[in-house]
């Protein structure tokens, strides 16, 4: 970028939220994912305004932008893959207003789901989405990608809980959507149409909220199985009786990797694990517990256990929270990719696509181990290659694609809350069919020029 642009967003921002050195640059050039790109410069502005001027002096130049927060995402969404500029929004991080009589949190995009908890938490109250990288993302980050969780089940995904946007337009034009009340019946919603496209048609710069009171008690119950479809199978048993907040499984593979990492732990290393939370009144607590567990015992569970301590509770959470980061303690020589690791089905399909995924595992001879929230039938996959090698990449192509198949002829998708980004691009066609030329056309309203987000959601 030439001299005198970058100049210009100094005079935006102040030459202190500038940054065009190479290291600095080469910091913003990836995500959690497998992509990167080096952008031109990264800018850190502190209010609305700012982020106006930045889009007016990028849209008049047509230099593309790419919005980041935490960058915790998978799919490449914050990688600026053509260059251009980086709003960084970590710097516009602030809880604007908190109002209990009507419910609502005002935030900046910034704020961190768990630092948002933790205030929210000592005045009795939470905000539910729950991702496993809450000590880390954003609210803007989670907006952008309809984030769920493991809480989704009971409670709903990211955009069950926003009532109101703050969003810059690539033009510069502001936005403001939404408000305090619950309900509307206004015609088009665009407040909904923002969330979870990925700052491709608009950046936020500020959230309203739907937050709700914490419940009088919650417990925690661990179910080991011997036969991993028994355990799938007990997942819709207990939602036709009971609605837990969460219920998430293991399979043999997450299990062990999991008590290579967590030595003390020692999980029973059965074929699967179910976890489920349950939360309420201590009355309904108890009545579920009853439920859940006579559930897992008609299904042939092993040794149930279940508690309502805070600190045992923490305790048996401790396996399934570390499922994600000792995924390559199933081989040392292998790297965990990417790919094929958000696919959703319906409910009653679970125990197929998790059948279905041990074959194609077995067909590629690519070790994968499965988890996630089985409440929604959102299965995770860790899958682990030898990066060095040209064939493995190959034979994970061909994975993830029987994978993405698999999942759609059960009647679900390829993404249940990671998203699009670059990753799965290519598959736009596939899953929206002749909708997605209507897709573009909104893009192309809302960003005429295309230099918002560039090169996700196959736009």
């Amino acid at each position: 970028m030439e001299e005198d642009l970058i100049k210009s967003l100094c005079g935006i921002v102040g030459e202190e939220n500038v940054k065009s050195d190479i290291v600095d640059r080469y910091c913003y050039s990836m995500d959690a994912s497998l992509y990167s790109s080096i952008p031109d410069v990264v800018v850190f502005p502190q209010t609305t305004d700012h982020v106006s001027e930045i889009m007016k002096f990028a849209n008049t130049n047509g230099i593309p932008v790419t919005p980041r927060g935490a960058a915790t995402g998978l799919c490449g969404g914050a990688v600026p893959l053509k260059g251009g500029i980086v709003i960084d929004l970590s710097k516009m991080n602030k809880i604007l207003e908190i109002d209990l009589d009507n419910f609502c949190v005002r935030v900046e995009p910034g704020v961190i789901q768990n630092e948002l908890n933790q205030v929210l938490n000592k005045r009795g109250f939470f905000f539910p989405p729950t991702p496993g990288s809450k000590k880390m993302c954003t609210i803007g980050g989670m907006i952008s990608t309809n984030a769920g969780g493991m809480t989704a089940v009971k409670y709903g995904v990211t955009r069950n809980f926003v009532l109101g946007l703050k969003v810059v337009l690539a033009s510069g034009e502001v936005l403001e959507l939404g408000g305090k009340t619950l309900k509307r019946s206004l015609g088009l919603d665009l407040l909904q149409l923002f969330v979870g496209t990925e700052g491709t048609l608009g950046i936020i710069t500020e959230a309203l909220l739907r937050i709700i009171p914490l419940p009088e008690e919650t417990a925690v119950i661990v179910a080991p199985f011997k036969d991993v479809y028994e355990a799938t199978k007990t997942v819709n048993s207990v939602l036709s009786r009971t609605v837990p907040a969460a219920i998430e499984i293991m399979d043999r593979g997450i299990i062990k990797a999991v008590n290579a990492y967590i030595k003390e732990l020692k999980l029973p290393e059965v074929e699967a694990i179910l976890y489920f939370e349950v939360d309420g009144t201590r009355e309904e607590v108890q009545r579920q517990i009853e439920i859940i567990v006579e559930t897992c015992k008609k299904h042939k569970s092993l040794n149930v256990q279940w508690t309502a301590d805070p600190e045992k509770k923490l305790m048996l959470w401790q396996g399934r929270e570390a499922a994600g980061g000792a995924i390559m303690n199933l081989d040392r020589r292998l790297v965990r990719v990417y790919e094929a690791e958000d696919v959703c089905v319906p409910i009653s399909k679970i125990p197929d696509m998790v059948k279905r995924f041990q074959e194609i595992s077995k067909k590629y001879g690519i070790p994968v181990g499965l988890y996630g929230h089985a409440g929604d039938g959102n299965i995770h996959s860790g899958v682990l290659i030898d990066v060095r090698n040209p064939e493995e990449w190959r034979k994970l192509k061909n994975l993830t694609r029987e994978v993405y198949e698999t999942a759609m002829s059960l009647g679900g998708n390829i993404s249940a809350e990671h998203g699009i980004g670059a990753l799965r691009a290519e598959w736009m066609r596939r899953i929206h069919g002749e909708g997605l030329k209507y897709i573009k056309k909104i893009k192309e309203a809302f960003d005429p020029k295309g230099i918002l987000n560039p090169g996700k959601l196959g736009m």
